[in-house]
Formats: structure tokens, sequence, C-alpha cells
């Protein structure tokens, strides 16, 4: 997993890799290191289909994470919203991107 430090970094990471899942967050929040520890979680499990990095923010206000996947540079999924429950929330994302990867043709790693 990456750890991006700017959006021209997220740019170039999105349209090198085919299917690269993003996630946005604001470095020091509760809810932030939540969505990280989700996304490790899915990258172990994944077999390397899906490329993964998190684009750490440090803002005054604090934003709600965002998981978003890209398949070709294009966004295809987006998730903001947690039950702040580490299987729950992984069981939810893998669901949800496992239908958006076989409606592009790709195989799903999970």
């Amino acid at each position: 997993m990456k750890i991006l430090k700017s959006i021209s970094e997220a740019r170039k990471f999105v349209y090198t890799n085919k299917v690269a899942l993003l996630a946005i967050v604001s470095s020091g929040s509760d809810k932030g290191k939540h969505v990280i520890n989700i996304v490790k979680k899915l990258e172990e499990i994944s077999k390397g289909v899906i490329s993964y990095a998190i684009l750490s923010l440090d803002s005054k206000n604090e934003i709600t994470p965002v998981i978003t996947l890209y398949v070709r540079g294009r966004q295809v999924f987006e998730q903001n919203d947690y039950f702040n429950n580490l299987s729950k929330d992984l069981q939810a994302l893998k669901w949800g991107i496992r239908e958006v990867l076989r409606n592009w043709g790709v195989e799903p790693p999970f």
C-alpha cells in the first residue's frame, strides 16, 4: 500500500494502475484510522489484483473518509459510510467491490 501526500500523487496513482483503490482520510482522526485498517485487511486478501493507496490529508476540519475504486482511471465505486466494525465494514466493501469489478469484466480477487 502506498501512502500519498498530494492530489497530484493520487491522480498519478489512479491513472497508472488498471484497478486502483484510493482511500482519502484525515490523518489523525479515529474514522481515518479505522478506514486505514479496513484497507490494510482488504489488501491482505486481494491477491494483487487491486493496487491500494491512502491519501492522508492534514485538515483543521475532520473530513469524512472516502474509499474510491477506479478501473482504468474511471471512478466506479465509492463508500463513505461505515459501521465502525472492522468485520462488517470489510464484508460490505468486499461485496460492493466484487459486484462492480464483475460488471467491468475484471475477475474479483475475493
